[in-house]
């Protein structure tokens, strides 16, 4: 009995031992997680921090034997996560896949994808498991994961789809003999070193990590806790605006400030920026001092300039400057008449605003992008997919962007900028043809609806509202949405070119021209608002029956470069081409369609194509004709 004692306590010492350890792994955690997010450790809790660790050595968090914690020791994490198929070693630890000892480069959601076949071979998988499995939490369609497929089987040198199979009406089979292997092993070559019986656990390395910050007084951080993805955008983007100065000139004060007002209203009207107007006591440091302002008021950018009055003209000079390095993103000179009409002030504080907006926006993405197994901070996601989404040129750039904002969102379920850039990449597709099913549309709804509840009010998420409202046959709709937007905010360029669009579906050519231009002269810097704007202005001189003046403007746009519209840009000079006998130039332009777009038919696009305004129907039609003497396929 004694005995049976004996065992009893030892065994309830144990239990409590473990139990306290775990506590202390539990109160550990918790002070890392603060000691991450910047909160300060003072005077008791340091000390506790110290006792806490002391005696979880003491109670076996070092382990010769045992494992009190629970966690797997290192040997076994770094066992674990590698397996081998055929000559490739995948590590899912290192994120990375081998070939015969070379790395095999792959997108984050593709190599989760090749993880999730790999952990299941010789078994069909449906494909809302794998949609389920690589994509969290997050809305995407059937195309997402046949483009992750495509991406694979490339990779794997997959052509006749030997490895990954597609099963009809069932999903994807994983056909591949797995074998596992120690990380030590992945194509790396060690020298052979001495056995340890030691072994350390995860927990362990927690507990040293913290037990050394243990050591410190006081644990601090600068940076401000972000409160989230959009939050965080904002100061990303956040600008500063500097009285502008003057030459002298009698009256020329006024202005100078009236323009510095000006430019600060317009500025503020812009989505995810923050802009500060002049604060009393801090002015422009001499000799070209920008990062001392700057760290005075806290802003990423300063937006400096100047004007001169020479008789009627007025010049207007704006220059904005990186607050980190002093580098200058954007210089350029502007001149109007001097006139006592204050439409010149509003006009050149729309056209400043605008491409402070669009050099902020590409600025942000020239920082270098993080080796394999490194993630991108949120915001450098959001913004990369941003830019990736303003310049797409194909589908995949879609998918790429799609991608980033997915995987925000996945961070931060709240940001109204990412389930906007997931919708906006829908109506995108939908709007190039490059999905012609209605799935897309039913996914672009329901991302646009996360981005309205987190944000009712967000202007980005109403402008791609009336994309999709469009898309649904309801121009009035759209129109109505889009001079919404413009209202709020005059120097959206794309809100602009918009109602242009939807002026001319409506039969309205005329007022369609004067957005045109509006767009035009706002973005004139934006290869893709040109290309789109151009488009428009094509269309418009086409149904007013001006082939000369249409084939100017879809020149054009051609020439802005590679984008959404390139392909509807094309398809007009084409038909024009061949309207007007010019069959050896249509033949070369049906040819360029087609390397865009192998699979194109003409019925296909007749069919998929928004219809348009009654009056301009006929013209339609000797489009569509055109289209097919040049030799496109029906």
């Amino acid at each position: 009995m004694r005995s049976f004692r004996c065992r009893q306590q030892n065994a309830d010492a144990d239990a409590t031992a473990r139990a306290k350890v775990r506590g202390h792994a539990f109160l550990l955690q918790s002070m890392r997680s603060n000691l991450v997010r910047g909160i300060r450790l003072r005077g008791e809790a340091s000390r506790q921090l110290g006792r806490c660790f002391v005696e979880a050595f003491a109670q076996g968090a070092f382990s010769r034997q045992g494992n009190p914690m629970g966690t797997a020791t290192l040997e076994e994490e770094g066992s674990r996560p590698v397996s081998r198929f055929g000559p490739f070693t995948l590590d899912a630890r290192r994120a990375e896949l081998h070939r015969n000892g070379a790395t095999v480069a792959l997108r984050p959601k593709t190599f989760a994808l090749l993880c999730y076949l790999a952990e299941h071979p010789g078994r069909v998988i449906p494909k809302k498991e794998l949609l389920a499995a690589v994509w969290p939490g997050v809305v995407v369609n059937d195309e997402s994961l046949s483009q992750c497929v495509r991406e694979l089987r490339g990779a794997l040198g997959d052509d006749e789809q030997v490895l990954i199979r597609t099963v009809a009406r069932r999903g994807y089979l994983f056909d591949a003999s797995m074998e596992s292997g120690a990380t030590a092993a992945t194509d790396r070559l060690r020298s052979p070193r001495p056995q340890r019986h030691w072994k350390v656990t995860a927990g362990t390395l927690l507990l040293a990590a913290v037990a050394a910050l243990a050591g410190l007084a006081v644990v601090t951080r600068d940076d401000p806790v972000p409160v989230n993805v959009d939050d965080r955008l904002k100061e990303r983007r956040s600008v500063a605006v500097m009285p502008f100065t003057d030459a002298p000139a009698a009256g020329q004060g006024r202005v100078a400030d009236a323009i510095t007002a000006g430019l600060v209203s317009a500025l503020a009207k812009m989505p995810d920026t923050l802009v500060i107007g002049h604060v009393p006591g801090v002015d422009a440091a001499p000799n070209g001092d920008m990062r001392r302002t700057a760290r005075q008021l806290r802003v990423r950018h300063l937006l400096t300039g100047s004007t001169q009055q020479d008789g009627d003209k007025v010049r207007v000079h704006a220059q904005l400057e990186s607050s980190e390095d002093g580098a200058v993103f954007w210089s350029e000179f502007f001149e109007y008449a001097a006139t006592a009409d204050a439409q010149w002030q509003r006009d050149v504080a729309s056209r400043i605003a605008r491409v402070v907006d669009w050099r902020m926006s590409t600025a942000a993405v020239k920082r270098p992008i993080p080796g394999q197994g490194e993630r991108l901070d949120p915001v450098e996601e959001l913004m990369r997919g941003q830019h990736l989404l303003a310049h797409a040129a194909s589908y995949d750039d879609l998918l790429r962007a799609r991608a980033h904002f997915e995987a925000v969102a996945a961070a931060d379920p709240g940001s109204a900028a990412a389930w906007t850039g997931v919708a906006q990449s829908y109506v995108s597709e939908l709007e190039a043809a490059w999905n012609l099913g209605h799935g897309a549309v039913t996914l672009a709804g329901r991302a646009l609806a996360r981005a309205r509840a987190a944000n009712p009010q967000y202007l980005p998420a109403q402008y791609v509202a009336g994309r999709l409202l469009a898309m649904r046959g309801d121009l009035e709709g759209a129109l109505r949405i889009y001079q919404a937007v413009a209202v709020a905010n005059p120097s959206d360029a794309w809100a602009h070119a918009r109602i242009g669009a939807m002026k001319l579906r409506l039969g309205q050519l005329a007022d369609a021209e004067t957005h045109t231009r509006a767009a035009l002269r706002l973005g004139s810097s934006e290869a893709p608002l040109v290309a789109f704007s151009h488009l428009q202005a094509g269309l418009a001189e086409y149904y007013l029956g001006h082939d000369a003046i249409a084939s100017e403007h879809l020149r054009q746009s051609v020439a802005a470069g590679p984008c959404l519209t390139q392909l509807e840009a094309l398809l007009l000079l084409t038909s024009i081409d061949a309207s007007n006998g010019r069959g050896q130039e249509a033949r070369e332009r049906a040819a360029e369609v087609l390397r865009l777009r192998p699979r194109f038919t003409v019925g296909a696009w007749r069919v998929w194509t928004a219809p348009v305004h009654p009056q301009l129907q006929p013209l339609r039609d000797r489009f569509l004709d055109g289209l097919a003497k040049a030799g496109l396929p029906e």
